[in-house]
């Protein structure tokens, strides 16, 4: 991959969310050297959060709003009330311009809108050639502040959100699908607990004033943080900022989110899909570290041993993919993980309050199924009592002083990892630089001493994607013994590993073991 560096001009962060507010005077006061009354003062309007990126040499011009606000803050019974909100706000047209009108505007310039949410997270972002930057802006300036929200578009994007959950969701990502089960599992009952596209019932409830009604209550500026990247005109930032100050400066409060507790022992819930042709499979348990405390740099390494995103330096890649070729690859990540569109990097600006450990294996054939769960679910019970072992922690760490590197490659990213140090507290431009430094501390007994505290391979949720579910779901509950058969030869030392993988015993009860229709899931 061809990359090179640019020297950037410093990160300025216009106003940071830690500042104080001014105190509100209800009354009038008197000046204590004369008999006069005067007015009292109006209190100074918080400022908005703006964060530059200024880079001359670019030949773009970069916008991100992050709001903080996302799925989590559906009310109940309007599941996908927040992502079908910012797709009409991106999709929908504003005041001046039908969706179609805009599109033509944006064509010529070849700039673009995206939206992407998370749980507590949504974030559009914009990128034009800085030739075209004012204009765009202006397009974008009315996307945030004046959206259409009409009713065509509101029935379209609805309709197209519902097919989004029933045809791509359930129908044709078994892997996204299995992610999302098993995050309604960790986070039952929860902000957390349903996937940013919402649920049927939900979805079909919504109606356009709710829409309305929840951009007032979401979009102000103690909410938001902007950022700007690239070079843009020396005047754009005051401009952005004098625009977001005709939003409300404060609305609804973020929705609270409640302590979340692990599981006893195994619960596994396999959704019976039978036109599947393999299985995909998830677990993971919620942890209370973040990437704020001491411990996360430990917990972080050790997942990464287990598996680094899309790369064949885990140990579970190494023995699902390369030594048994059961899959494509298999993952396990200290936090939730986002994949940035085109990359195998994570994605900015998907923080949670809340986190969980999750391992993610791709779909695997689905007679070795519990053979592959099993596998998995040894490798991290090992790593869990034993930790990662001196060699592979200078391996998996040496990999990672060059490969962290690599998130900031894009003027984007830069920009979405700078707004993630504000948000967090942390100086600007540190993310990776602090993940590097904090791996190079790391010791096998710092390592095996974080993870005990966090992780865990007894208490965990599993969520399967299946077809002949209830097969599965008897061998998994009784412990049945899963051999493992190969079309080709396989060296001795696995066969004898495979005869210990087999016979491994999962800390689960037959009653923990569940079966749910397809057609009921986010039902």
């Amino acid at each position: 991959m061809k990359h090179f560096s640019i020297a950037l001009a410093p990160i300025v962060l216009a106003a940071c969310s830690s500042s104080p507010r001014p105190e509100a005077v209800t009354a009038p006061r008197t000046d204590p050297g004369s008999n006069a009354i005067m007015a009292a003062p109006t209190p100074a309007r918080a400022p908005l959060r703006l964060v530059e990126q200024r880079n001359e040499a670019s030949t773009r011009v970069g916008f991100r709003i992050v709001l903080q606000g996302g799925s989590a803050d559906d009310p109940a019974g309007r599941e996908g009330l927040t992502r079908l909100m910012a797709r009409l706000m991106v999709e929908g047209g504003t005041q001046a311009l039908t969706y179609e009108e805009l599109t033509r505007r944006l064509f010529p310039m070849a700039a673009r809108i995206h939206l992407q949410i998370d749980r507590d997270h949504t974030v559009i972002t914009g990128e034009a050639h800085r030739d075209h930057a004012t204009v765009f802006y202006a397009l974008l300036r009315d996307v945030l502040l004046t959206p259409r929200f009409g009713d065509d578009d509101f029935r379209r994007v609805k309709t197209q959100s519902l097919a989004d959950l029933r045809l791509d969701l359930r129908g044709s990502s078994d892997e996204t699908l299995g992610k999302e089960v098993l995050q309604s599992l960790v986070y039952a009952n929860h902000p957390y607990g349903h996937p940013p596209v919402g649920t049927e019932r939900g979805l079909d409830a919504i109606t356009l004033d709710e829409v309305r009604a929840h951009y007032r209550a979401l979009f102000c500026t103690e909410r938001l943080t902007v950022g700007l990247s690239g070079s843009y005109p020396a005047a754009l930032a005051d401009t952005v900022r004098s625009d977001l100050a005709t939003l409300a400066e404060h609305c609804q409060a973020p929705v609270a989110a409640p302590a979340v507790e692990r599981p006893h022992g195994l619960h596994v819930v396999i959704v019976d899909k039978p036109a599947s042709s393999s299985t995909a499979i998830s677990f993971g348990t919620p942890v209370t570290v973040t990437r704020n405390d001491d411990d996360f740099a430990g917990v972080q390494l050790a997942t990464n041993y287990l598996g680094l995103h899309r790369q064949s330096v885990g140990v579970l890649y190494q023995s699902i993919r390369e030594a048994r070729g059961l899959n494509y690859g298999d993952y396990a990540y200290a936090e939730h993980f986002e994949q940035e569109e085109g990359t195998r990097f994570p994605r900015p600006n998907v923080l949670r309050r809340q986190q969980y450990m999750s391992v993610w294996l791709r779909p695997v054939p689905s007679r070795n199924a519990h053979f592959a769960l099993r596998a998995a679910m040894r490798a991290l019970d090992r790593t869990v009592r034993e930790g990662v072992p001196a060699a592979d922690l200078d391996r998996v760490r040496g990999f990672l002083e060059g490969y962290v590197g690599l998130y900031t490659q894009t003027e984007s990213a830069r920009l979405g990892y700078a707004i993630d140090d504000v948000l967090t507290g942390h100086a600007a431009g540190g993310w990776t630089a602090r993940t590097r430094a904090a791996a190079a501390a790391l010791t096998p007994e710092t390592v095996r001493a974080s993870v005990q505290r966090h992780l865990t391979a007894q208490d965990l949720w599993v969520a399967i994607i299946a077809p002949n579910a209830q097969a599965l779901a008897q061998a998994i509950g009784t412990n049945a013994p899963s051999p493992i058969t190969y079309d080709s030869p396989k060296p001795p030392e696995v066969l004898a590993e495979d005869r210990e993988i087999s016979t491994y015993a999962l800390p689960v009860r037959p009653d923990d073991v569940r079966v749910v229709p397809l057609a009921e899931v986010f039902r």
